[in-house]
């Protein structure tokens, strides 16, 4: 009597469904590994984050390029000339209206930190554009502007700490109109500065 030979061993359905999973789940892994490394990893992303000079900063309504910050007599209003921290910067309105630069304006994004840990808004702006005062953005058009705090009789500091708010495009709680607002809650900016303090005028 012949017997038929042994049919060669088939494997599983399950098991080979344990092999496609498994090689899904490290190709996930892999590409997850890749994204991570290009993003910088898990790391959350700074509230205020520490920036240099010249770098160009999208802070929403307005994209700032600080240049520097020094000590120096500007004109303070009906007292006549007084002693300012500047911090000098380029601005440019991304908006499509033209934006101020003192209160309701650019006034509002930038902060200065005092000796006690406090944010303080600057005292005034003063801007340039294409070689004459102003105090208004148009939309697209460059302004060097000095952003100011007030000195005193004081010696200037060495360094100034100083930061720029982010805006948003949206409305608020109790109306409908969508309009640029600044972002000033939770401590978070879209860059903050250390800088030497120089000499000089604005």
């Amino acid at each position: 009597m012949q017997y038929s030979a042994p049919l060669p061993h088939q494997p599983t359905t399950g098991r080979r469904r344990r092999v496609v999973w498994a090689s899904a789940v490290a190709c996930a892994m892999v590409a997850l590994a890749g994204v991570l490394w290009v993003t910088g990893g898990l790391k959350e992303k700074p509230k205020q984050p520490v920036k240099s000079p010249g770098e160009a900063i999208d802070a929403g309504l307005f994209s700032l390029t600080v240049h520097d910050v020094r000590a120096g007599v500007a004109d303070g209003g009906l007292g006549g000339d007084e002693r300012f921290l500047i911090v000098r910067m380029r601005v440019v309105n991304k908006g499509e209206e033209t934006a101020r630069l003192g209160s309701g304006g650019l006034q509002d994004g930038v902060f200065a930190r005092t000796k006690d840990g406090k944010w303080v808004k600057p005292d005034q702006v003063t801007g340039v554009a294409a070689g004459a005062k102003t105090d208004a953005a148009q939309p697209d058009l460059p302004v060097e502007a000095s952003v100011m705090w007030k000195l005193g009789s004081g010696q200037p500091p060495a360094t100034f700490t100083f930061g720029l708010r982010e805006w948003k495009y949206d409305h608020g709680f109790t109306d409908s109109t969508y309009m640029w607002r600044v972002q000033a809650e939770g401590g978070e900016m879209a860059a903050r500065y250390t800088l030497p303090v120089g000499t000089g005028t604005p």
